[in-house]
């Protein structure tokens, strides 16, 4: 039986736009099989709830997946890492403050992670500050094609919303 894989262990590594988000071939529905994850920095994402585009410009994308089983948190998310015939199981806090003094800076940061139970997120001590964007429910991603430019979208249906500030104890 295989040990299991600290969070610092984890094969996080940063990956090209496209392929982080399964954009590498034309499509027209989500792969919902696609298992990806990893980091990229892009100059421009656009965040799309289905009534407004937000561009956010300078960001850290972080793509996670949530577990499909996972428990139902009120503010943190079960993340899940399919790693050949294994599976990592770790609370999105834990991956946050663990991973995100190990990756680049950038003025945003942005998580492609569904958030099935809507989990209301803390903005983590890790980010420094820096705003963190989170969408509720399914995340999906999409490359809009314009005539002089493509364009990175992520969509959440039950909207983007900015970690707060935790609670004083």
């Amino acid at each position: 039986m295989t040990p299991p894989l600290a969070l610092a262990d984890l094969p996080f590594a940063q990956r090209p736009p496209l392929e982080l988000l399964g954009l590498t071939h034309d499509r027209d529905e989500v792969d919902t099989d696609y298992a990806g994850f990893g980091w990229t920095l892009v100059d421009r994402l656009w965040l799309d709830d289905g009534a407004a585009l937000t561009a956010v410009d300078d960001a850290l994308v972080l793509a996670l997946h949530a577990a499909d089983d996972g428990a139902p948190l009120v503010d943190d998310v079960e993340l899940e890492f399919e790693l050949g015939d294994a599976r990592a199981i770790a609370p999105l806090s834990a991956f946050l403050a663990r991973w995100l003094p190990r990756l680049p800076t950038a003025s945003t940061v942005v998580l492609a992670l569904c958030n099935p139970h809507h989990a209301r997120l803390p903005a983590p001590p890790a980010a420094g500050g820096r705003p963190l964007w989170y969408g509720r429910g399914p995340v999906d991603s999409w490359l809009d094609h314009h005539a002089d430019h493509d364009r990175l979208r992520l969509v959440a249906p039950g909207g983007w919303r900015l970690a707060h500030a935790p609670e004083a104890p």
